[in-house]
């Protein structure tokens, strides 16, 4: 059973460790809401199995018919992320859609109050 190599589990599990650490300072600093962290610790978890148990990436690369485990876990990265760049579009959409309705209701609120100010 091939697998990947020490120095690539070594990196798999210390830049899931670095992750954590990161996304910790952040919560503490208030730069990053709990809710938007959960990804990225769901991520280091993913990270840290497949290094722990490269066995994991070997039987996934057989039963995909790749040649090897290591395709498993870029191709595991790769489409992780690039889940997670669907959800932010469909996030910074909604909060662009948002935006534009405050803008308009304050446009509103201050022509409102000029039209008011002309009165008096």
């Amino acid at each position: 059973m091939a697998n990947y190599s020490l120095a690539f589990r070594l990196m798999l599990i210390l830049g899931s460790l670095l992750t954590v650490l990161f996304m910790i300072r952040r919560i503490r600093h208030s730069k990053i809401q709990i809710e938007d962290s959960i990804f990225w610790f769901l991520f280091s978890g993913f990270l840290l199995v497949l290094s722990i148990f490269p066995q994991l990436a070997s039987l996934a690369a057989k039963a995909l018919g790749l040649q090897a485990p290591i395709n498993v876990v870029y191709l595991s990265i790769i489409f992780l992320l690039i889940i997670k760049q669907f959800f932010m579009t469909l996030r910074i959409s909604q909060l662009d859609s948002k935006l534009k309705i405050v803008t308009q209701k304050v446009a509103l609120n201050e022509e409102k109050i000029e039209r008011k100010s002309q009165d008096d």
